[in-house]
């Protein structure tokens, strides 16, 4: 079969597009024609070889598919050849045909097609579980969401509005800030706003901010400490800013605040222990939530780029430059 192949951390210019033998079935697992792969920062790392989790040289990366079942294991009886589904890989995305458990495949309804579904696992699925999940938003919350342009953050805003809260958005550019209003932000602010953390503390009566929504750090994790109001919450989803942030515990402590981090990858099987097959059931339902909410159109699940993968370099270059807006895809087949 065609696919990327990583041989060493060579950053993503380093990949192959080239021949390999397919992956082998294993037990409890089954054999997807992929058809869509997304593009993350993550997988930007993974090749690079800093991310914290290595898979083995060499390797196809891609963790997050859509496509069509060709083959399932012996012991596989819920699904069949010819089902259309959503997966988390470990890895092996970036190519033709590609391995996954059970437990981290879903299969599309009706009426949701390949492009829609690839980006709903883990971009969706990381914004619902981390706002649900981990700070149990609430209906009248304010919400702030930083990088609202980007696939996660893009995904943030509509789950947020959907769960009743009022979302405010902060952006690099009036674009991207016209993106999330037409995606459902109530408020936008550009990232370079003067005072812009005493601006969003005046919410709420001067209160401030319920739930911060964090993919981004550096800068803007200060600045959401400084407009979260007491008994409020940061979510830290990641870092794209570069800039890991330390904490100041003694603000944490005066102002009453919750910092929360997020990791989709514990529900997933990315983690040392493995415990994928413990949250399948709490992943299953929340797939169900998802796609319902796809199908009734109050998630939209679009990608702002499409490419082919013979085209990777570009694909990843919209990535790195921060150009792109919503969730980049390559078209595998």
């Amino acid at each position: 079969m065609q696919a990327l192949l990583c041989k060493e951390w060579l950053g993503y210019r380093g990949l192959e597009y080239t021949e390999v033998e397919p992956p082998a079935m294993r037990p409890g697992c089954i054999r997807i024609a992929v058809h869509y792969a997304t593009i993350s920062g993550g997988q930007v790392l993974v090749v690079a070889g800093k991310y914290q989790r290595k898979p083995p040289l060499p390797f196809v990366p891609g963790t997050e598919v859509s496509g069509i079942v060709l083959e399932v294991a012996d012991d596989v009886s819920s699904f069949k050849p010819g089902d259309r589904v959503a997966a988390m890989l470990d890895w092996g995305g970036y190519g033709e045909e590609a391995i996954a458990a059970v437990e981290v495949a879903w299969r599309i309804p009706d009426g949701i097609d390949l492009l829609a579904a690839c980006a709903v696992p883990a971009t969706y699925g990381t914004a619902y579980a981390a706002m649900h999940w981990r700070a149990r938003i609430q209906a009248g919350q304010s919400v702030l969401v930083f990088g609202a342009a980007g696939g996660v953050g893009i995904a943030a805003i509509e789950i947020a509005r959907q769960a009743g809260a009022h979302v405010i958005a902060v952006a690099r550019t009036e674009e991207r800030l016209a993106l999330a209003r037409k995606h459902g932000a109530h408020e936008t602010f550009l990232n370079d706003t003067k005072d812009l953390g005493r601006l969003l503390k005046e919410r709420n009566g001067g209160r401030g901010i319920d739930l911060v929504f964090d993919p981004v750090g550096g800068q803007m994790f200060e600045e959401g400490l400084r407009s979260v109001a007491p008994e409020g919450s940061i979510l830290l989803i990641g870092f794209i800013s570069g800039t890991i942030p330390q904490i100041p515990a003694n603000i944490l402590l005066v102002k009453n605040v919750n910092i929360i981090g997020f990791n989709f990858g514990l529900y997933v099987g990315w983690t040392p222990i493995d415990e994928r097959k413990r949250y399948a059931a709490q992943l299953q339902t929340m797939m169900d939530t998802l796609f319902a909410g796809i199908s009734a159109g109050d998630f939209t699940s679009t990608s702002s780029e499409v490419y082919p993968i013979q085209d990777f370099i570009s694909a990843f270059d919209s990535i790195v430059e921060r150009r792109s807006t919503g969730r980049v895809l390559m078209k595998i087949r």
